[in-house]
């Protein structure tokens, strides 16, 4: 046998670190994602508001509800973007997943609710805009990560078809993050009591943003082929 060299040596020792270091992340990596998939396993065993709000604290909510609605009139504010191609009309039916719940609820167009909510989630994401330059309560998170997350989501959802982002009638998806202590918490969590929850494997889509790697800003402002 020939004697192992100093040279062969030091690859040695170099490539059995490189083995160690990719079996440690390999190994981070997994965990993170067993961690990630007990999580929402144990999120989704509370999976609708009934079994958290009782009927007079709704009773209660109502009331508060009203009178949010009379103190504000209307005086609801539009919501524009930056860039006016990113939101263009309203959505085909409007998401809400309570950080409370590892469910979701749906408002179609056909819902008799559809269009005030609508009116209040816009008028919410016009202030959160001011208040948010950076638009981080934009940013496109996984379904996934709004399962564990401990946020509040509104989902602006569009039937596009067969339509690529390419195409000038193609409607992203809009993800929003807001705060319980608003006006829209309240109302949404009212008119979502009384829906049917939807599980996460129910959802029609797998993904509402095609790009969950991006800032809320990158998402908001750039769109395909502009």
């Amino acid at each position: 046998m020939k004697n192992i060299t100093k040279k062969q040596i030091i690859i040695f020792i170099m490539v059995s670190i490189v083995l160690i270091v990719i079996g440690y992340i390999g190994g981070f990596y997994t965990k993170v994602l067993i961690d990630e998939d007990k999580l929402i396993k144990e999120k989704e065993k509370q999976i609708s508001l009934t079994s958290l709000i009782s009927k007079s604290e709704i009773n209660k909510l109502k009331e508060t509800i009203e009178k949010d609605e009379a103190d504000y009139g209307d005086n609801y504010q539009e919501f524009k973007t930056y860039n006016p191609y990113v939101y263009k009309k309203s959505p085909d039916r409007i998401y809400f997943k309570s950080s409370k719940i590892g469910a979701f609820y749906v408002f179609e167009k056909n819902d008799e609710n559809y269009e005030h909510l609508l009116e209040v989630v816009e008028d919410r994401m016009h202030y959160s805009v001011i208040d948010d330059y950076n638009l981080n309560c934009f940013t496109p998170d996984s379904i996934n990560k709004m399962m564990i997350s401990g946020e509040n989501y509104i989902i602006f959802d569009y039937d596009n078809g067969v339509l690529s982002e390419f195409d000038e009638n193609y409607n992203k998806d809009i993800i929003f993050k807001f705060l319980e202590n608003t006006r829209l918490y309240r109302l949404v969590t009212y008119l979502s009591y009384y829906k049917e929850p939807i599980l996460k494997n129910d959802l029609p889509k797998k993904e509402f943003a095609n790009n969950t790697r991006m800032s809320g800003y990158q998402y908001m402002t750039y769109v395909e082929g502009n």
